[in-house]
């Protein structure tokens, strides 16, 4: 047992003269030193990806961010972990600036987030354990906040750590196994074993890391470098028309022709499978005046399976499988939606392939390429191959594309399928199981890419076991915080500031959680709300000491005022944004029936909402933890109720939310943010798409 402490103490003493070495934190100096580290982290992470794309920087990038957490304080290193985030989001992200810059800024923030969250939790736990162990702790953070990123309605685990792997087919093998997870996992675990051999000054960190990658290595290696057997002919169809001419009626018969143009090149090619690009036929393909039968024809001139594409009705996107006879057999409607991008499109309902008689063909549509769970929910249901349709034409000079493309590459070892990737301005590709490139065309060049190809019945272990392996890094990553939590919440549990934002937050959330549930009529969740409002109210919390002091501000008229006006010019400002980032696509209002009655719901629905959320349970988190726990507990409170809604009314709810906690920081008015809390529900609903 004294042998064990002494070696504890040495460790502490040895990280204590490395830490002093890398940076001295409370000077301006050391501050300085992890402000350039951070810096440097951001830089490298986004180096390993397009344009740069110097993937093997993946696994030492995560190194000069840890470096720069070490011996800081929680609230520094989660904000080093923030301009590291900022870094790499913002140069990885560059393209979105066509959008806008507002939309550039607000994603980079948000996916920010996510490192600093990483650099946080990572800090919280080295306290304590020897190097070899947080390490491994910190690798699952990173891979938990991966997977976290990329679920739900706001997911978007565009530029995963191990998508940069996409070039190193022995790397990514593992992928089979565990999906992306796994290769993100790795590369952040060596990355945080490079940082921790430098912290204690001996090689012992990194040996195991080093071992399991040598490990992957040789495994992969081998497996990489097997030859799947193509028994059928495909094609990518690549028409290469510009963004701006794409919709344009006066050239839809231009555009019929070029693709009729590399229907019959692909035939010449022997292709059995032929697949558009999204979106690809420039009319409908159903209807009277549709364009299937045309297409139809085509097929048949071609004997060939032809994946067709069309913005149907402009509300519907869709993939169609015409066989061979001229007949449209099935169906895909697109599913996973691009927020904002695609307001008003009508999303499917299920992630089903289409069949043909070749075998079933996996339709992945554009954005829904970048998530893991897409291809493995349709290799389920019976996905023999996968066709990755999408147009990138909006991104044309950016590196956007090339980014897009690499997730297919992890698509294709995920599901253990070929890939067919068909873009409209490139890049075409047809990739192995193995995740080989087997052919490639480059951007804007008009052409057919066809090769050998094979339907595969075979079931991966990712695809049969699904993201268990990011589960797993999530509760080891649980188990290894699990002493701190509760030595937390035992220091915390009894403090009235504690009780009182824990019942303040807590209660009304279930009871309007509930009603949601059940569906109850609308009065009724607000006066719920008002309710609990006036109960806190009658307690005088956040404590008695400081209530009448608070009430006095937040009941002042120049703090109301104030408040007001930053509200509108709040919401206004974004709803102005919107609409400058949708005009390319074409924005209308909604003409509101009863706009009277519509306003005094509004208004009541925001009354009750902000006196709970910025009043209510905002004072005693303010109290408890400080002003920056309290805007962002509040802005997830307010997103958990946008429940059913499309991702456009998270993101919004997202961004009022933190902004309207900031405003109520600084006045400490909550009544002052009613009026522009209605007022954004009002703009946000006026707006739809029109194409």
């Amino acid at each position: 047992m004294l042998v064990r402490q002494r070696e504890e103490v040495q460790e502490v003493s040895r990280q204590g003269r490395i830490a002093a070495f890398v940076h001295t934190p409370n000077t301006t100096p050391g501050r300085l030193i992890g402000l350039v580290l951070a810096i440097l982290s951001g830089f490298l992470i986004a180096a390993a990806f397009p344009p740069f794309d110097v993937g093997w920087l993946a696994w030492v990038a995560l190194a000069p961010l840890v470096l720069a957490i070490h011996a800081r304080p929680l609230p520094q290193a989660f904000g080093l972990g923030f301009v590291a985030g900022a870094v790499a989001f913002g140069i990885i992200l560059a393209w979105v600036r066509i959008f806008g810059l507002l939309p550039w800024v607000f994603l980079t923030v948000y996916l920010a987030l996510f490192p600093a969250a990483f650099a946080a939790v990572s800090r919280w736990v080295i306290p304590g354990r020897r190097a070899w162990q947080w390490v491994w702790v910190a690798a699952a953070a990173w891979t938990a906040l991966e997977y976290l990123r990329s679920v739900g309605v706001t997911g978007f685990p565009w530029a995963s750590l191990g998508v940069s792997q996409y070039r190193f087919a022995s790397v990514i093998q593992i992928a089979r196994y565990t999906g992306v997870y796994g290769v993100s996992f790795l590369a952040a675990l060596v990355g945080c074993a490079f940082a921790a051999v430098v912290l204690v000054r001996r090689p012992a960190p990194i040996l195991l890391p080093a071992g399991l990658l040598v490990a992957a290595l040789a495994w992969g290696g081998p497996h990489a470098r097997t030859v799947p057997v193509g028994t059928i002919t495909v094609a990518a169809v690549q028409p290469n028309v510009s963004q701006f001419q794409k919709f344009d009626p006066a050239l839809a018969s231009e555009h019929m022709r070029v693709l009729q143009r590399l229907v019959v090149a692909a035939h010449n090619q022997g292709s059995e499978l032929i697949v558009f690009p999204e979106t690809a036929v420039p009319q409908n393909l159903f209807g009277s005046e549709g364009a299937l039968g045309e297409v139809g024809r085509w097929a048949q001139l071609a004997h060939a399976t032809v994946i067709a594409s069309a913005l149907e009705n402009g509300v519907s996107n869709i993939a169609v499988a015409v066989t061979p006879s001229g007949l449209a057999v099935s169906r895909y409607d697109k599913v996973r939606l691009v927020a904002f991008a695609e307001t008003g499109i009508v999303p499917g309902h299920r992630l089903a392939p289409l069949w043909t008689p070749l075998g079933q063909v996996g339709v992945v549509v554009c954005f829904e390429s970048i998530f893991p769970d897409v291809s493995r929910a349709l290799v389920k249901n019976g996905a023999q191959i996968l066709a990755v349709i999408t147009n990138d034409a909006w991104l044309d000079g950016t590196a956007a594309p090339a980014q897009h493309a690499a997730h297919a590459v992890l698509r294709a070892v995920e599901s253990g399928r070929w890939v067919v990737r068909a873009a409209n301005t490139g890049i075409s590709m047809i990739i192995d199981p193995l995740g080989r490139v087997r052919a490639i065309l480059p951007r804007q060049e008009e052409g057919v890419l066809a090769t050998s190809a094979a339907m595969s019945t075979v079931m991966t272990p990712y695809v049969v076991w699904g993201d268990m392996f990011a589960w797993a890094t999530m509760m080891l990553l649980l188990t290894a915080v699990a002493p701190q939590l509760r030595s937390a919440l035992l220091d915390h549990w009894t403090r009235p500031a504690f009780q009182q934002a824990a019942v303040a937050v807590v209660l009304p959330w279930a009871a309007g959680s509930a009603l949601l549930r059940v569906g109850a009529p609308w009065g009724v969740l607000p006066g719920v709300f008002l309710a609990f409002c006036a109960l806190f109210a009658a307690l005088r919390w956040p404590t008695r000491a400081g209530w009448n002091a608070a009430f006095k501000r937040s009941t002042s008229m120049g703090r109301f005022i104030t408040t007001l006006v930053a509200g509108v010019v709040v919401v206004v400002g974004l709803w102005a944004a919107m609409m400058a980032t949708y005009r390319l696509a074409g924005v209308r209002l909604i003409p509101q029936d009863a706009w009277a009655g519509y306003l005094v719901r509004r208004l009541i629905m925001a009354a009750a909402m902000e006196l709970w959320l910025r009043g209510a349970a905002f004072a005693p988190l303010a109290e408890w933890q400080g002003s920056a726990v309290a805007i962002a507990v509040t802005t997830v409170l307010g997103m958990s109720f946008q429940a059913g809604l499309p991702p456009e009314a998270y993101a919004w709810t997202l961004v009022t939310g933190a902004l309207f906690g900031f405003i109520r920081s600084r006045t400490q008015s909550a009544a002052g943010l009613i009026v522009p809390h209605a007022l954004g529900a009002m703009l946000f609903a006026s707006i739809a798409e029109v194409r």
